[in-house]
């Protein structure tokens, strides 16, 4: 690989064989570095690869606009994050993260402080990636000595997953998480109860949500030939699927979403397994 432009001692960007840039972190790989030289492998850290043109663009003008410590925070918030979650993460996280935390520090300095109003949601509705940003939170106080607090973990939850899933935008996640909650909310009012959030069958559920609601944004429907085995479900569990119904209607009216006969099935599944789950603890 060669270096294409040197940002500071510890970030470049490169090229590699086959062509294709890459951002490369790393204690000392840019140092001294100009560009056409080869890049020290054994110094590479962290790499980072964009999809276009405009993303690098993008990441050029971040480096312009903000200390690149914060960048190399991010990085490192990053790595952390993708061990400790075993996940893929879109690389953009580099640009979103970085500028977050830039920002989030020049607040922590003058102690303005920012409620989330989605904590609630984070922390439920996606519990791994808001339990790894808790510790995220706390990396960066010990970095950087300043006192911040824990529930700035919602905010960087989020980007990490905005990145997981590959949402379009920030917005989308918001959206995403607003969405499940409003699911919930609709399954405590049908059922009456107040639904356990831990157990392998809420998280089941929770991730079926997590992943219908990005089918539906960005326009995937899923399809199949389950209509025999849904007649049967209907037959065994009509309480829970008229939940599934419920739920459908609610998707429709609101958001004109096509919910096929197949997501109902699934619902329909879930909502049984988490109500008998429900029943056996509090009969």
């Amino acid at each position: 690989m060669w270096i294409k432009k040197a940002f500071n001692n510890n970030i470049v960007l490169c090229v590699d064989q086959n062509h294709q840039e890459k951002i490369i972190l790393g204690k000392g790989v840019g140092y001294n570095k100009k560009p056409r030289e080869a890049v020290d492998e054994t110094r590479i850290e962290k790499v980072f690869v964009f999809q276009d043109e405009a993303t690098f663009a993008l990441f050029d003008e971040l480096t312009q606009n903000i200390s690149q410590e914060h960048i190399e925070l991010a990085g490192e918030i990053i790595q952390r994050g993708k061990e400790e979650l075993s996940m893929e993460l879109n690389d953009m996280i580099l640009i979103t993260l970085a500028d977050h935390i830039s920002y989030l520090l020049e607040r922590m300095k003058q102690k303005t402080y920012l409620i989330n109003p989605l904590q609630w949601e984070m922390k439920n509705i996606f519990p791994d990636e808001f339990a790894y940003s808790k510790k995220a939170v706390k990396y960066l106080r010990k970095v950087t000595g300043l006192e911040i607090p824990e529930e700035e973990a919602a905010f960087i939850a989020m980007h990490f997953v905005n990145a997981h899933l590959e949402m379009g935008n920030m917005q989308e996640t918001v959206m995403l998480a607003q969405i499940i909650d409003e699911v919930l909310d609709i399954v405590r009012y049908y059922y009456n109860v107040d639904i356990s959030e831990d157990g392998l069958d809420y998280n089941r559920f929770i991730t079926h949500l997590r992943y219908f609601v990005k089918r539906q944004i960005q326009g995937e429907i899923l399809k199949g030939d389950e209509s025999a085995f849904l007649s049967l479900m209907k037959q065994k569990c009509p309480k829970d699927y008229k939940c599934a119904e419920k739920i459908k209607h609610y998707f429709e009216n609101k958001y004109q979403w096509e919910i096929t006969e197949d997501e109902i099935l699934y619902l329909t599944l879930h909502l049984n397994r988490i109500m008998r789950k429900y029943e056996k603890l509090h009969n």
